[in-house]
């Protein structure tokens, strides 16, 4: 019988992230000049998947996909299993297993390796384990990443930890001495985190998640057992040594100019003399970093440093709803215009070259300008929605269940969408492919006692339709 884990014991969210799908690290590739596997079509390996909450969200976005996941905790793992079954899932598997029994690539050759959360609270030599495993199990063009607790933030964050920890010594119970320690926090928070000197303002920029987040997440992470931040030029010199080499980040803001100063950003690379590892370390500690996305590549292979025109050519985008003001100059203005004509959608360089009649060069200098100025969103694969105007319209197998179940669903972007109103669940599960309009409506006012006009549900269709949560029949 496998030995229960904490995680069997409390259990921990079960979210999507967007940041680990292969369109993104895809996308975080291919701005670094590095081709990757088809984020629509590959091999999908998450390590440390807990209830598979990741990968079945992944799997339902993207039916292209063949995934793979693995933990230690059993009761997640079945957990997952039941999900799946319950959605009609065949293309992800969850298994239970230990991650430092992984080393020799059993489990087969993978385009993206995942490991989110993990790194940093695994003992010193599991965190070994963990990298010869990425390495092992990837693809030669393939592409991990890995997230972990990072310095210098790191330290600011132990500090609460430690204090935490003292005050909720005398609780044996995990879950106990969380709740003892999250009033302390709180009592912290209202007596000191909104002071103007440095340690209130300290206080105030770290302890909220401390103090307002959920007890589990204290338990198994700033509470738990193992937890240890590193610097980043540590996790790659470590990366490096089982043959993996730094691509990019997984958050793609991270490219934005905003990132850091001009000038800053000019003193920083004359300090480094071109060395992107203890580039980048600094400015994690000009920016007080807490947190890591890296994603990773076979040391064989050899990214660039930043965002190369050339490899815009073969992306897609979507302009970003929210972005205001006008695109500055030609072509960027003309392709702003069309973009948000196509919204949520998006158009390949090809397409959009062709529509505009634009130059190559002077386009893709202009989209990768739209990327920084956050107008456009890049993606590695094409995103589109599926209209509203089915006869018998029907949300996701994942939507539905999760409308019965949970307050969030997750669409076919692989975004989380909250939905507070009962009402606004109860019509996803109702989009199951076998009703028409008028038997929606029925169905609707007999559970609810409430008439949704004809108008009114084409207006919540659209809007299901945009927010990527209608699915083929």
């Amino acid at each position: 019988m496998t030995a229960r884990t904490p995680y069997d014991e409390i259990r921990y969210s079960n979210y999507p992230y967007a940041q680990t799908h292969p369109d993104r690290l895809a996308t975080v590739a291919a701005l670094h000049g590095l081709k990757a596997p088809d984020p629509r079509v590959c091999r999908v390996l998450e390590l440390g998947c807990g209830a598979g909450g990741n990968l079945l969200a992944m799997a339902v976005a993207t039916p292209g996909i063949r995934a793979l996941g693995v933990d230690l905790a059993s009761e997640p793992i079945e957990e997952g299993r039941r999900v799946a079954a319950e959605i009609g899932l065949d293309n992800v598997e969850l298994r239970q297993g230990d991650v430092a029994e992984l080393t020799d690539g059993r489990l087969g050759e993978f385009d993206y390796v995942i490991v989110h959360g993990l790194y940093a609270w695994v003992p010193e030599p599991v965190r070994d384990a963990v990298l010869a495993a990425c390495h092992s199990h990837l693809a030669p063009d393939g592409l991990a990443y890995v997230s972990y607790n990072a310095h210098p933030g790191g330290h600011l964050r132990r500090l609460l930890r430690e204090v935490g920890l003292w005050f909720g010594r005398e609780e044996k119970d995990p879950l106990a001495r969380a709740e003892r320690a999250q009033a302390l926090y709180r009592f912290l928070a209202a007596s000191r985190g909104d002071a103007d000197d440095w340690w209130g303002g300290m206080l105030a920029g770290t302890i909220e998640p401390f103090a307002w987040g959920p007890t589990y997440r204290l338990v198994h992470d700033d509470l738990s057992d193992h937890w240890a931040p590193v610097w980043f030029a540590e996790f790659a010199e470590r990366a490096a040594g089982h043959g993996l080499a730094y691509v990019g980040d997984g958050d793609l803001s991270n490219l934005l100019p905003e990132r850091v100063p001009g000038p800053v950003d000019e003193g920083v690379r004359e300090l480094t003399g071109g060395d992107r590892i203890a580039y980048e370390q600094l400015l994690d500690m000009l920016r007080c970093v807490f947190f890591r996305q890296s994603v990773l590549c076979r040391d064989s292979r050899t990214p660039a440093a930043g965002p190369d025109p050339a490899a815009v050519r073969d992306l897609f985008f979507a302009a970003r709803e929210r972005a205001e003001g006008a695109a500055p100059g030609e072509p960027l203005r003309s392709a702003m215009a069309l973009l948000r004509t196509r919204l949520p959608d998006t158009m390949g360089f090809a397409e959009l070259r062709a529509a505009l009649g634009a130059d190559p060069d002077a386009l893709a200098e202009a989209m990768l300008e739209g990327f920084r100025a956050e107008l456009v969103m890049p993606h590695a694969a094409p995103l589109r929605a599926v209209s509203a105007a089915s006869d018998r319209p029907m949300a996701s197998p994942l939507a539905r269940w999760q409308a019965r179940h949970e307050l969030e669903v997750t669409s076919l972007a692989y975004t989380s969408v909250r939905m507070e109103e009962p009402a606004a669940r109860l019509l996803i599960t109702l989009l199951d492919g076998t009703r028409d309009r008028a038997a929606i409506r029925a169905e609707f006012a007999s559970r609810t006692g409430v008439r949704l006009s004809a108008e009114d549900l084409d207006a919540n269709l659209e809007q299901l339709g945009r927010l990527f949560l209608l699915s083929e029949a």
